[in-house]
């Protein structure tokens, strides 16, 4: 079975001097700002549809690196928000290292059967009361199927929902994704780099993998891949970049 073509997750880099002094005016992407610091580290902020501050873009970050790499600029590290990853290229996939993220597993909260129209056979969470819920359904499942959450979803949970599955039908894939932050700003995200981290580690104590290869299952779709060394959770994507 071939990958779905994916469109990934459109982002507009603004190449700059030094930090901006004001956001960009609000768009229909993820907007991010990047500039050097004096040692030479790439520094980024991100802005999602609509205006709303990000604070971590997996995709961004992705993003930024690799155009400053075509900038011929060397970088090994790039820093958003004082959150410092690690970063290469190779063969055409872009990576950031990240410490790991800790997750715990939880309950099934009531109110995810009625948001989703479908329960979940397990829940975890990861971070802070802003951070993430993970939601893990049956092999297989139609993520595709689970209806996009409203601001409404504020009424229950800050944190963004990432749901997921195994995938067992086909051999280039290993697990299924969605990323749902409606309380953040966006509804689904397209393709996750954050939501990677948070399940190389899910799934790693899971089923065993230490490498990844999910498909998020968005309209636009998305394919992502993940890799854990030690202490490090490596996030990696193909990025395309539009010089016009």
């Amino acid at each position: 079975m071939s990958m779905p073509v994916a469109q990934g997750n459109p982002c507009r880099v603004l190449i700059m001097k030094a930090e901006p002094e004001t956001a960009p005016q609000p768009s229909d992407i993820t907007q991010c700002c990047t500039w050097l610091s004096d040692d030479g580290v790439p520094q980024v902020r991100c802005w999602a549809p609509g205006g709303a501050p990000v604070r971590l873009c997996g995709h961004g970050l992705l993003g930024c690196g690799t155009i400053w790499e075509k900038l011929g600029q060397a970088i090994s590290r790039i820093t958003m928000n004082d959150t410092t990853v690690q970063f290469y290229s190779q063969r055409n996939i872009s990576w950031i290292g990240f410490e790991a993220i800790d997750y715990k597993p939880s309950t099934v909260p009531e109110w995810v059967e009625l948001a989703f129209e479908s329960k979940p056979k397990s829940a975890a969470v990861a971070g802070d009361e802003a951070g993430y819920l993970i939601l893990m359904w049956p092999d297989n499942a139609e993520l595709r199927d689970l209806p996009v959450p409203g601001p409404e979803l504020e009424e229950h949970t800050r944190r963004a929902i990432i749901a997921t599955c195994a995938d067992a039908e086909n051999p280039a894939l290993d697990i299924r994704q969605r990323y749902f932050a409606p309380q953040h700003g966006t509804a689904e995200d397209a393709a996750t780099g954050s939501a990677m981290r948070v399940l190389a580690r899910f799934w790693q104590a899971q089923a065993g993998f230490d490498e990844l290869r999910a498909w998020q299952c968005s309209t636009e779709g998305g394919h992502l891949f993940s890799r854990i060394e030690d202490d490090v959770t490596w996030i990696g994507g193909r990025v395309e970049t539009d010089d016009a």
